[in-house]
């Protein structure tokens, strides 16, 4: 057959290889086994995985959604202090860890004294100029050691923003300390930076409304320098002898530089003055 295709001058075709299947309900091989066994493995992990991610996920989105100011939900938890360890009087801390490498910069500074209590008010605060419209959670501190001294480390709040325990409430005539993330799941305070003097700040406290005009923003660096100059950013979150809410963050979110630096806002009462200023009425100032 081979010759009569020659003879032609055409190629002998190749015979088809007949492929050797296992019999319908044959016993599957040791190697076959351990095949099937991986792969069964190798998709329960996928779906463990995929099931503990979206998990992650919808709690995040979850407690982000609950943070909202126009939410009815109860805010994210925050960790506070036991009731004798208030902070008496309210100790500035310094605003940095002093590890440039930590996950976000921290306020750090001396352990509170134990007195009598001061529990925080305020419940809500909205910035309209960057869209912030977040609850507002009580944050306390944890004691660590540094350098041999026991420090307290003040807590942020995830998701929502904190008012530093100890700190002022709206009409106490001091200054009124809130803190939130720049980075992270929550995020709150991711433009702070681009908060302008003359912005409005409103204050939701013991079932009031009160109204704050920005007067300036600044931004200090706190890693690398003085003692002196820790000591100067301290004095922006102490407690001061007229009213002012301080909001502070860490900046900036990324780069060799991350956190490196904090944004500090700062916010007087709204009154007929600022009205003036601002162009409206004084009739409508609450």
């Amino acid at each position: 057959m081979k010759r009569f295709w020659e003879m032609n001058g055409r190629p002998a075709p190749i015979a088809k290889q007949r492929t050797l299947r296992p019999r319908a309900g044959a016993p599957l091989t040791s190697r076959a086994k351990l095949l099937w066994t991986l792969g069964n493995l190798c998709m329960l992990i996928g779906v463990v995985l995929l099931l503990y991610v979206g998990g992650i996920y919808s709690q995040a989105a979850f407690d982000r959604y609950a943070a909202r100011g126009d939410t009815d939900l109860p805010a994210p938890a925050a960790v506070v202090p036991a009731l004798d360890q208030e902070p008496a009087p309210f100790i500035a801390p310094i605003l940095n860890s002093g590890s440039a490498d930590a996950a976000e910069g921290q306020l750090v500074g001396s352990v509170p004294v134990a007195n009598q209590a001061h529990t925080a008010s305020i419940t809500r605060v909205v910035i309209p100029s960057i869209a912030v419209d977040s609850k507002v959670v009580e944050v306390g501190w944890d004691v660590q050691q540094q350098n041999g001294q026991d420090v307290a480390v003040w807590q942020v709040a995830e998701y929502a923003v904190g008012q530093h325990r100890g700190s002022a409430n709206p009409g106490e005539g001091s200054n009124i300390v809130l803190a939130g993330h720049v980075g992270g799941y929550g995020k709150v305070f991711k433009d702070l930076y681009y908060v302008k003097p003359g912005d409005q700040i409103t204050l939701y406290s013991a079932g009031q409304e009160y109204l704050y005009t920005v007067q300036e923003r600044l931004l200090v660096t706190e890693e690398g320098v003085s003692a002196e100059q820790h000591a100067a950013n301290a004095q922006l979150i102490a407690p001061t002898d007229h009213e002012v809410v301080t909001l502070v963050t860490c900046w900036p979110p990324k780069g060799p530089d991350k956190f490196t630096q904090r944004v500090v806002v700062q916010a007087i009462p709204f009154n007929a003055a600022s009205a003036q200023a601002a162009g409206i009425s004084s009739w409508s100032i609450r």
